[in-house]
């Protein structure tokens, strides 16, 4: 067997299991509300009272999500929680974080954690009451009028994806910037007295708990002559992150003054992606491309077509996996030589996934043990790579491709700025008491060479997840970090 082989097997025996990205696991509070614990001792747990932060907004409103930051508590502590709206009890809401919906606009919200360890008097503490909740805003692009627009024609609305997606929406189509009475369908046909004018159109999106909103108006289009070809654009190109699309924009008759471009994912526009060519980036893995053509030419008015929606985008095409026989894989070598990169392991049957690289000369650069989803670069100077048949097939990683807001690190192997967002995180110390907490700030993703600086923590403690100091990458096992600010 070879000699990495060896080392790694006997590491995989004694190595703690990591997982990337795993939801928090939180205790459920009794039906009455109040957490069952069992007083041990008279030894009271060390606390402080909680507070609550928001994330994906500076508001308190019906959308966002809230987190309840502990404090400081003696290290092993066990949390279970319960939110509230004007002090009484929110069915279900017994999460380290909360989503306050419709029900709750204009309460004030408070969280109460109980709080208990084996040995010690379990303790409840209830934060401080935040900012009543606000009326939730929509996220929503500017509609687009598909169609050509010649009399007698039928125009449609395209509406890109909105967040939250509203319960109804209410059009509005404009002739010149007067409302046309009675047009409030997601269609309008074109009149022939409306030949040399311009039509636009308008929505208003409602939905429980959130403002009305009226999205800024379509572009518009002037109405023109029939154009005998206004083909719809036909998407070509490999459909894989790192791959570049093309729109296809066919034979048109007349020939069109202008063409302009829009690209989206899953129906939401893509910020800058306006030229006839898009290359899929990270953010796109696993959504459904389209592309809208706007022409315009005088006398014809105004035209816009879509495409129709690709498959999903598939990862990169660079990729590789274990040899059937467990030997180590040589780098760059072709047709099945491993591409100096960064991968990205999607789990195989089991959680323990291993890897190890060697440099040209042939001594030991680094080794790592690990299971889930795991980083690994493999560098342009390592001669050999080694993985088991459980990490499954190794994948290009691109930013973007795994993507979570701030919220919590558990146990695994983290993308700063990526997987994880920027920020002051902070744990009350090994989720299991009397085992190891530990983590590890990474330049890279190849090894102990990579290890910027490592911890371990024995009792409540805070650390910057920013960047700073080269660190680009985070690991962490035997504890969960929960995001402060």
């Amino acid at each position: 067997m070879h000699s990495a082989v060896r080392r790694l097997s006997r590491a995989l025996a004694s190595a703690a299991a990591l997982t990337l990205l795993v939801t928090p696991v939180v205790a459920v509070a009794a039906p009455d509300g109040n957490a069952e614990t069992h007083e041990i001792s008279d030894v009271p747990l060390e606390s402080s009272t909680p507070r609550i932060n928001t994330t994906n907004t500076d508001w308190v409103r019906v959308g966002g999500t809230l987190l309840a930051h502990a404090g400081t508590w003696t290290s092993g502590t066990t949390f279970t929680y319960q939110w509230f709206a004007d002090g009484v009890p929110i069915s279900g809401a017994t999460g380290f974080a909360f989503s306050p919906t419709a029900e709750q606009v204009g309460k004030r919200l408070t969280v109460r954690l109980d709080g208990s360890r084996e040995g010690y008097t379990s303790v409840s503490r209830t934060s401080g009451p935040a900012e009543p909740v606000e009326f939730g805003r929509f996220s929503q692009a500017p509609p687009r009028i598909l169609g050509v627009a010649t009399p007698g024609a039928t125009l449609t609305v395209f509406r890109p994806s909105a967040v939250p997606a509203p319960d109804s929406v209410e059009y509005r189509w404009w002739l010149d910037g007067e409302r046309i009475r009675g047009a409030t369908r997601t269609t309008l046909t074109v009149r022939p007295e409306w030949r040399g004018h311009l039509i636009s159109v308008r929505m208003y999106l409602t939905k429980p708990g959130f403002q009305g909103k009226l999205v800024p108006p379509s572009a518009d289009v002037r109405v023109g002559g029939a154009y005998s070809k206004s083909p719809n654009p036909v998407i070509s190109g490999t459909k894989r992150v790192g791959s570049t699309l093309t729109a296809i924009r066919g034979t048109w008759s007349p020939t069109p003054t202008t063409f302009s471009f829009q690209w989206y994912a899953d129906n939401r526009p893509i910020s800058g992606a306006t030229t006839s060519k898009y290359t899929l980036t990270g953010t796109d893995y696993k959504k459904k491309i389209t592309v809208t053509v706007r022409t315009y030419r005088a006398g014809w008015g105004t035209a816009v077509r879509r495409s129709a929606a690709t498959a999903e985008v598939l990862a990169s095409a660079v990729r590789w996996k274990a040899d059937d026989l467990g030997e180590p894989i040589y780098v760059g070598e072709e047709p099945t030589g491993v591409v100096p990169t960064t991968y990205i392991a999607q789990a195989g049957p089991t959680s323990e996934c291993v890897w190890a690289r060697q440099r040209r000369d042939g001594t030991e650069l680094a080794q790592d043990v690990g299971s889930g989803q795991r980083m690994f670069t493999v560098l342009p100077v390592d001669y050999t790579v080694y993985t088991n048949h459980q990490c499954g097939v190794w994948i290009k990683y691109y930013p973007g491709m795994v993507r979570t807001s701030h919220s919590t690190a558990t146990n695994g192997v983290y993308v700063l700025g990526d997987h994880l967002e920027h920020g002051t995180y902070s744990t009350t110390g090994p989720a299991i008491a009397g085992e190891p907490c530990t983590y590890t700030f990474y330049e890279g993703f190849y090894g102990e060479p990579a290890v910027v600086s490592r911890g371990v923590v024995t009792e409540p403690t805070s650390i910057q997840l920013d960047g700073s100091g080269h660190a680009n990458g985070f690991a962490t096992a035997g504890c969960r970090w929960q995001w402060i600010n």
